[in-house]
């Protein structure tokens, strides 16, 4: 896919939205929000893709969903000749 000036659309609650916009704003990623207005979004990086992506789904989802989510991010599992390693 070229990301080449992506827009994304983003129709989310009043509250939410200006949330996801102040947020995208502090990731440096280009967008725009009016009173009244849907969300748009400018995309021009695959990096910048999942960094909305991930941004709207921290709005989207319980608190108890997120701290699962987490959770599964910090445990790490290799096998190493045969011994397993844990980290959380």
């Amino acid at each position: 896919m070229n990301y080449s000036n992506c827009l994304f659309i983003i129709d989310t609650a009043w509250g939410d939205r200006w949330q996801i916009h102040r947020r995208l704003q502090e990731l440096k990623i280009p967008c725009k929000c009016s009173t009244g207005q849907l969300l748009v979004v400018t995309v021009d990086t695959p990096t910048a893709a999942i960094q909305v992506w991930s941004v709207t789904r921290t709005q989207s989802i319980g608190r108890s969903q997120l701290v699962n989510w987490l959770d599964r991010c910090f445990t790490l599992r290799a096998d190493c000749n045969g011994s397993e390693l844990l980290h959380d």
